[in-house]
């Protein structure tokens, strides 16, 4: 049975790098854009483990009433899938 060896230097530079901070970006603009006017995404680098990550929100109070009543943004998660 083989050993496996994580390289753990390697994931980080991989949860850091400015490619997959742009594509998780690429990724929440698309579910911004299908949630429709009112909904905004943003990405960045988090403390501790330094991940990238990106976030999808409600900008708006109108964004806000329409997300309550319907899960405007959990229906279009789909729109982030390639």
């Amino acid at each position: 049975m083989a050993k496996i060896v994580w390289n753990r230097t390697a994931f980080k530079a991989i949860r850091t790098s400015a490619a997959v901070e742009r594509e998780l970006l690429r990724r929440a603009q698309k579910i911004a854009a299908a949630a429709g006017e009112g909904f905004d995404a943003d990405s960045g680098i988090t403390g501790g483990r330094g991940r990238a990550r990106a976030a999808v929100w409600t900008a708006t109070p109108e964004a806000r009433r329409r997300n309550a009543t319907d899960n405007t943004l959990l229906r279009s998660l789909s729109a982030g899938q390639d």
